[in-house]
Parts: structure tokens; sequence; C-alpha cells
């Protein structure tokens, strides 16, 4: 009978993976259907109660539809006014590109003339060598076979995530209109009856892990901006929160931009600033790494070795996306064998 049961558990344990490695990238633009369908919900139903919609027979549906369209013009009209501005700022970069390649290559000859006095290699040697690489590299990236594959490859991505988006706002709507037809249907089986808890546990455990990464990339916002505030560089603030938010980011990091800053600020020789970067990353990654088990676990009511090893085994198996898809896993996992008896009975 345990035997039984353990190749029971061993099976829902692969099935999980195998879902969330290869069936969750398939249905999500209808999970993020479902997801904002249940999100509007309670405003459509808010709004369906009030007296003078009654008097217009105006319906949930039509409420939920209107708030989705909205708050996608919305989100397009806030994407269109980001990439102006980016236009914007792309545009004076090309206006003063002499000016930037000139600040640039006075401070490849700075970080030149540090490696010489920490090697003895001659700055002049190893600016050339440094200009010929970057004229090889931009020569690489011109390509005609790289670019057009470059701008392809940019557009099927591009279609991709339009794709995503497009289904899942006319899903969200479906699912609003049949909601109650959907629900009738599904109530019919037993499991779904038993899965109601656990899709509830799951839930508030997404939430916890999502207050506790809200809690972990403020705090570090604000180490970083105090950090640069302390070495007295230009706008700590603002840079201090675009590093902070870096940290949030898979694969990425507050080292993405403090260790390379460090490196460059060390070569020309600004050693109090160069060594301070350093010791910034190293103070906001060891409290990550210190923070991110306690209070994700303490969220969600996985322990933090556990929640490590979720994370751990989640960038092994599903990639630079497995810091989120890992403890998920790792929580449906849990709540499964948590209600295992109820799920069976």
């Amino acid at each position: 009978m345990n035997r039984k049961k353990y190749i029971l558990q061993m099976g829902v344990i692969a099935g999980v993976i195998l879902g969330m490695k290869y069936i969750f990238p398939v249905t999500l633009p209808f999970l993020m259907g479902w997801i904002l369908a249940e999100g509007i919900h309670p405003l459509a139903r808010y709004m369906a109660d009030r007296k003078w919609s009654r008097k217009l027979h105006i319906k949930e549906s039509g409420f939920g539809a209107f708030f989705i369209l909205l708050f996608t013009i919305l989100g397009i009209g806030g994407l269109l006014i980001g990439a102006e501005y980016l236009t914007g700022k792309i545009g004076a970069c090309v206006k003063y590109y002499p000016q930037i390649k000139a600040e640039a290559a006075e401070m490849v000859g700075y970080c030149c003339q540090g490696v010489e006095r920490i090697t003895g290699i001659p700055a002049a040697e190893s600016k050339t060598y440094i200009f010929r690489q970057a004229g090889e590299f931009q020569k690489y990236l011109l390509e005609d076979g790289l670019s057009m594959s470059r701008a392809v490859d940019s557009v099927k991505g591009f279609a991709a995530i339009l794709g995503i988006c497009i289904i899942g706002i006319v899903s969200s709507i479906l699912f609003l209109q049949e909601r109650e037809e959907i629900q009738k249907f599904l109530s019919r089986f037993r499991l779904y009856q038993k899965a109601g808890s656990l899709g509830k546990e799951l839930l508030g455990g997404v939430k916890g892990y999502l207050k506790a990464q809200a809690k972990i990339t403020g705090l570090i916002c604000i180490l970083c901006a105090a950090g640069l505030w302390v070495l007295r560089l230009p706008h700590f603030l603002w840079l201090g929160l675009a590093v902070g938010v870096l940290d949030a980011l898979p694969v990425l990091g507050t080292g993405t931009f403090l260790i390379p800053a460090g490196i460059v600020l060390l070569f020309r020789g600004d050693t109090f600033t160069g060594t301070g970067l350093f010791l910034l990353y190293a103070v906001t990654a060891g409290i990550r790494q210190f923070l991110e088990p306690r209070l994700v676990g303490d969220h969600i009511g996985i322990s933090p070795l556990l929640f490590l090893l979720s994370v751990y085994l989640g960038l092994l198996i599903y990639g630079g996306f497995g810091f989120l898809l890992g403890p998920l896993s790792a929580l449906l996992l849990y709540g499964i064998f948590k209600n295992w008896d109820l799920l069976l009975s």
C-alpha cells in the first residue's frame, strides 16, 4: 500500500515539473485571462449591483469587459508614453554621439593607465587593442546576416508577446461572460470541489511570495540609494532605485551595474568609490541571500532551507525564470501533499 502511495506521489512530482516546464507556457495566455477576469470580477459585480445598473440592465460581464478594455487602453497609453520618452533620450544620445564617444575614449584612457600601473602593460598598447576589438565587434553587429537575423528574432519575439497579451485580454472577457456556466460545469466534478482549498492555499502562497519579494526589493533599493549617497555619486536616488530593481529581475542583480562600475573606477584610480561599489554589492547580495529564504518561507509556510532548495532546483530545471517557477512548484506540491488524503478520498 505504501509502495503504491510513493509511486503515485512520485508521479505527481513528475507531473508538476513537466506541467510547469511544458504545459504552463502554452496555457499562459488563458491563465493570464482567468486571473485578470477574477481580479476584475469583484469590481464588475459591485457596479452591476447598483440601482442604476439594474435599471439599465447592465450585467457583470458588460462592466467587466468595459474595465478590461479601459485598463488595456491605459496600459497601451503608458507604454506609448514610455516609448516616446525613451526615443527622445536615444535621439539625444545620437545628437551628442561625438561628445559621448570622446568621453568614452577618455574613460578608456584612464582605465588603461590604471592597468599600466597595476600590471605594467603600456597604456598605449592596451588602448589600441581595446579600440581595435571594439571596431571588430561593431562590424560584427552590423553584418547583414546577423542584423537581419536579430531583426527577425525581435519581430518574432514582439509578435509572440503581443499575441499572448491579445489572447489573454480576449479570454478574460470570455471568462467573465461564461463564468457562471464554467463554475456550474466544474462543480459536477468532485476533484474540483476538493481542490478549492488547495487553490486558495496556493493563491495565498503566491501573494505571500510577491509580498516578501516586494519587501526585499524595497530594502535593496534603500540600501543602494544610501550607499551611492555615501559614495557621493550624482543622481544617487534614481540610480539606487534602478539598481535595486535590477536585483529583483531573473539572472540580473545589483552586480550587473555595481561590479563593472567598480572595476572601471578602480582602473581610473578612484580607489575609494570603486571599493565602495564592491562593498555595496557584497552587502546587497548577502542581505538578499539571508532574507529571501526566511521572509518567503514565513509568508508561504515552507521552511527557508526548502525554499532555497526550490529556487536552486527551479533555476536548474526551468532556466532563468526558475526563481519564480521553482517556489511555485514547491508550493503546489506542498499543498497537494498537505491535502493528500482529502484529494484522494
